[in-house]
């Protein structure tokens, strides 16, 4: 009985990297053709959704390091699509944010993308869609 279960979780594990990496190949070809890193798509990506956040926090969503945040939004600055503020409230705490160039740039990404998600997607109903998402959260505790 353990050994079954075991079996059943590493045939999960291995549906769960499948698809994670079938999803994660379509974005680098978009990125790629948009000439930003993966990385760099989630840092515009979180801003857009958010507004400004705190570099601690981006590297907290994306599971990377703080040195790897600074090497994407140096990157992102030279581009001009990101800008460093420091916070009124604590002047220790750096905040990212969207530039116009790069509220630009995410704006003419978002439709393709999200078509390209969505295309992957269909493959599960409404209802399936809204189930997996719920059961994928629980992940997250």
């Amino acid at each position: 009985m353990a050994s079954e279960k075991k079996q059943m979780a590493l045939d999960l594990f291995e549906k769960l990297s499948k698809a994670y990496d079938k999803y994660h190949k379509v974005q680098a070809k978009q990125m790629f053709s948009e000439n930003l890193t993966a990385p760099q798509f989630g840092v515009l990506e979180i801003l857009h959704k958010t507004g400004p956040v705190p570099l601690k926090r981006l590297s907290e969503e994306m599971m990377v390091t703080g040195a790897n945040i600074t090497c994407v939004m140096d990157n992102l600055e030279k581009e001009g699509f990101v800008k460093r503020i420091f916070s009124k409230e604590d002047r220790r705490v750096i905040l990212a944010d969207l530039t116009a160039s790069g509220k630009a740039k995410i704006g003419s990404i978002m439709p393709k993308y999200s078509d390209n998600i969505a295309s992957l997607t269909s493959v599960l109903s409404d209802h399936e869609q809204k189930e997996l998402a719920k059961l994928l959260s629980k992940f997250e505790a």
